[in-house]
């Protein structure tokens, strides 16, 4: 429904019109006389245009914007040309998620459950309910049955003082189905997650990663810089993606090989002795054993793992050495790396040595270690609680399950299997819809429906907020202050703020506002006696910079510019570990080694792949999925498609457009396939971000598939992350 369907059927006469206009505004007086329609017009059309800096919401990379307001009401928005993250750019999910400002299915107001249905109820009452039935679940079972889960926002750090606040470790983020995987390779090889010099290489290699889909502005318009000033760009990827337009050179890999291929291509380094042998020397340890494990790996070994050629993989070693250190591989993300395989983990290890190989570990034109801005502390004006005093139940960082998983986001998706034991019986859901996100959503939804209690703070009602006992409503972000945020590091941090645009329409508030007001009522207020204007401006103290300045630029650069090299990495050896103590001692390979995925498709079988999936630029997870002008352009371009090679598909007997079921050992479902030369014919590839089923969002629902309905719930052994396209499928002509 188009926002201007939203006035259909209502009839108003000029008459009625200025009536009500006088009497909601009284603003039609003008030299003492009342204006003429005609007149009230041409005021409104001259109305100031005011502007405020602030960040969008429409997906998680959070970009700078200039919101205008006219008229009390959102105007348009631009790119702030400061931002690290977007460099003044906008993208379709920005430009059309805005618009759900105005959406009629907004929350509007807190509910509750009553049988099948919700009701409206005050603030006041959910507080008094919620907090109620809380302290009753803390006294019978303790903290540790207590859980908050939230998809990454700026004021996390408020979410996670009030778990503490409680006594629970029990803080989730989205990443152990998002990129869990890489951040432990790089962590583990070169202490800290870095990123990469785009617009100064003269050589990028992305691998499974789609910024031109995902959408990484910043990223896109650096490599668009590069390729201007004469960068090679090549893209190994089963689908040529958005990305892949923009590539010299797209190389259709085997799904769920990528650390074949990099392990190939370390081989050719080592073997013809193009590596950075300063580099190597005097800041990597073990690269005897690396040798020693590598000779194993030649190129025409690669070749019969991942399809391609083996002199395709030595000419790219060698013209990548030829330009070292301005040579990178993209460090990754969800793809490959982050989430997705038996062996991601050893694929971003693999990763970060061949990069270190090359010599441009926080190297011009290389891999660099961003600049972020440190923020101050609310104590000691504001205590913070203490640590909790238990492990986390997902068995996050314990050795024997999952030593290397990341304690800040926890394994979300374990939740239900959690809940399901009883160990779990209440929890808070923020800015996040795990009935949809997660694997196995029937699974999914049988845990959080065994939850004594469920929270969800949400702006409208999703597939996790329709079975809640509770829900509060979010303002939308144009709406609201929030906490300041440090996301966007560059070569000099930055520091940037949302704030209010416009007053908020309905009875809404503010996250930060409602994590303040439900710790108070929790009995855990002595944590929490400051608003988010009071801890906005004790956190920006130490970076000398104030509150209204912030406020007046939206985004401000704060400490010292980035330098080249680097004395002492934050490994346990200060150096590049191409081999791992820490690895060997946890019982995992202390050099990458070759690991085949977990499972793989049944060559013999016609019926038989792997199921991918991927973003598309004008949708971010089921966040945008409901909204009119982004699934209209779906429609429009017949977008809603499950991806197969075409020669796979003609031996089906399957035409462009022919609508298929596909089946796995948790799901089926059907759709419309789009037959194409660009997938690598072991797979099909499924776009994210449809497959909605709550009823409550009738611009979306029932449309299209989700990859997370064929998906059983996996845990990887190092993290616990879903291993997401570990996923056979069975296609055949519906």
């Amino acid at each position: 429904m188009a926002e201007h369907d939203y006035l259909k059927g209502l009839k108003i006469s000029r008459r009625s019109f200025l009536k009500a206009s006088a009497m909601g505004a009284g603003a039609f007086v003008l030299s003492h006389e009342l204006l003429d329609f005609k007149s009230w017009v041409h005021a409104q059309t001259e109305a100031p245009v005011i502007t405020f800096p602030t960040f969008c919401n429409g997906c998680g990379n959070r970009c700078g914007i200039i919101a205008s307001v006219k008229n009390g009401r959102l105007w348009k928005i631009e790119g702030n040309p400061e931002a690290n993250g977007n460099l003044g750019v906008v993208c379709p999910k920005g430009h059309g998620y805005l618009h759900d400002l105005y959406n009629p299915q907004r929350l509007k107001s807190p509910l509750k459950r009553a049988g099948d249905k919700f009701e409206p109820i005050s603030w006041e009452q959910a507080y008094k309910e919620i907090s109620e039935k809380i302290n009753l679940i803390l006294m019978d079972k303790g903290p540790q049955s207590l859980f908050w889960v939230n998809y990454p926002q700026s004021n996390h750090q408020y979410a996670l003082r009030l778990m503490h606040a409680l006594g629970s470790p029990h803080y989730f983020t989205h990443g152990s189905t998002c990129y869990t995987a890489r951040n432990a390779g790089w962590v583990t090889t070169v202490g800290q997650l870095p990123s990469n010099d785009l617009s100064n290489a003269q050589y990028i290699l992305i691998i499974g990663r789609n910024p031109a889909g995902g959408i990484n502005l910043g990223q896109v318009k650096c490599i668009v810089e590069a390729k201007g000033k004469g960068a090679k760009l090549v893209v190994l990827d089963p689908r040529h993606s958005e990305t892949a337009i923009l590539a010299d050179e797209w190389l259709p890999i085997k799904p769920g090989t990528d650390l074949a291929f990099l392990l190939g291509f370390i081989n050719v380094l080592v073997k013809e002795e193009l590596y950075d042998k300063k580099i190597v020397s005097e800041k990597t340890v073990g690269f005897k054993q690396l040798v020693e494990e590598i000779v194993n790996y030649p190129p025409e070994w690669v070749e019969k793992i991942c399809e391609i050629p083996a002199k395709t993989i030595t000419r790219i070693a060698r013209d990548m050495a030829q330009v070292k250190p301005k040579a990178l591989i993209h460090r990754g993300y969800h793809g490959a790396f982050g989430a997705q395989y038996l062996n991601s983990f050893q694929t971003a290890r693999a990763l970060a040595i061949a990069n270190s190989l090359l010599g441009n570990i926080n190297r011009k034109g290389g891999i660099y270690f961003a600049k972020s801005a440190l923020l101050g502390e609310l104590q000691p004006k504001h205590p913070a609680p203490e640590f909790p005093k238990m492990g986390k139940l997902d068995g996050t960082g314990v050795p024997g399950r999952y030593p290397l998983g990341s304690y800040g986001d926890g394994i979300a998706h374990a939740i239900p299997e959690l809940a399901l034991r009883g160990e779990l019986k209440a929890g808070f859901v923020y800015h996040n819809n795990p009935l949809r996100t997660n694997p196995n959503p029937k699974r999914v939804m049988a845990g959080y429906k065994k939850l004594e209690l469920l929270v969800v703070i949400d702006t409208v009602l999703s597939e996790t907020a329709s079975i809640a006992h509770y829900v509060l409503p979010e303002s939308f972000y144009l709406e609201r202050d929030e906490a300041l945020d440090t996301k966007h590091s560059g070569k000099r941090a930055q520091v940037s703020i949302q704030q209010q645009v416009v007053k908020p329409l309905y009875n809404t508030r503010p996250g930060t506002q409602i994590i303040i007001e439900l710790a108070k009522h929790l009995g855990v207020e002595k944590y929490f006696n400051f608003n988010i204007e009071e801890a906005n401006q004790l956190r920006l103290k130490p970076l000398g910079v104030t509150l209204g300045d912030l406020k007046a630029r939206g985004v401000l650069f704060v400490g010292e510019n980035w330098k080249e090299g680097f004395d002492k990495l934050e490994t346990p050896s200060g150096k590049v570990e191409l081999y791992s103590e820490t690895l060997k001692k946890l019982g995992f390979p202390p050099v990458p080694k070759w690991e085949e995925p977990f499972v793989s498709p049944d060559p013999r079988d016609p019926h038989s792949f792997r199921l991918l999936h991927g973003k598309q630029a004008i949708h971010t997870h089921s966040m945008t999925a409901n909204q009119p002008y982004l699934m209209a352009i779906s429609h429009r371009y017949d977008m809603i498609r499950l991806w197969m090679n075409r020669l796979r598909g003609s031996q089906l007997g399957l035409k462009d457009g022919d609508w298929v079921k596909i089946k796995s050992t948790v799901g089926e479902g059907k759709v419309r396939v789009r037959l194409t030369e660009g997938l690598h014919p072991s797979c099909v590839w499924l776009p994210s971000g449809y497959g909605i089923f709550s009823k409550h969002l009738n611009t979306a629902y029932d449309i299209g598939l989700n990859y997370n309905d064929f998906l059983p719930t996996y845990f990887d052994p190092t993290v616990g992350h879903s291993m997401s396209s570990e996923i056979v499928v069975n296609v055949t002509k519906a």
